[in-house]
């Protein structure tokens, strides 16, 4: 298309609609920024889309070092979701554990409690220091509802089970 300037027009203000002589509706700069994010949203979810659940059975099973790097992975991943995407691995993180039967949720806490009481004090405190730090990554939100879910947890075990889990994890 070809557009004449007349004298004393700037060319760096001219648009198409100029050219043509119909008004410049400028696009409302509200929609604008609606459609950029949205379009960072939805490229970022595609790229960062979260880990799948492990299968507990498996991860139970994999020897302490494996399932100690494979967790630091995890934990990266999930630093880099959303909380809400945090919210919803947890989600189907305890619904595909209480999926198992109750047998087969206490050969997996015997087994990964065996891994914990034969590790080395300093690789305990180690992965306990990881955690605190993974913790203290988490939004001010995130941080309740996980002492929240450790808190019903703990409701719902006997007594004699909490004092076990507290003694061993060494609180």
């Amino acid at each position: 298309m070809l557009v004449t300037v007349m004298p004393g027009t700037n060319l760096f203000t001219l648009s198409s609609d100029d050219a043509m002589g119909r008004p410049y509706l400028p696009i409302p700069i509200l929609l604008l920024i609606v459609c950029v994010l949205a379009f960072g949203i939805l490229s970022g979810s595609a790229q960062a889309a979260l880990p799948e659940v492990p299968d507990p059975q498996t991860w139970s099973t994999l020897p302490a070092a494996e399932r100690d790097a494979r967790a630091g992975a995890l934990r990266e991943k999930l630093r880099a979701a959303t909380p809400d995407e945090r919210r919803k691995f947890r989600e189907r993180l305890r619904e595909r554990l209480s999926a198992l039967p109750p047998e087969q949720r206490r050969e997996i806490a015997d087994r990964l409690r065996e891994d914990w009481k034969a590790m080395s004090d300093a690789d305990r405190d180690r992965l306990r220091a990881e955690r605190r730090e993974y913790i203290r990554s988490l939004s001010a939100e995130e941080r309740e509802a996980l002492l929240r879910e450790r808190r019903e947890l703990l409701d719902r075990m006997k007594p004699e089970e909490r004092r076990r889990w507290q003694r061993e994890i060494g609180r």
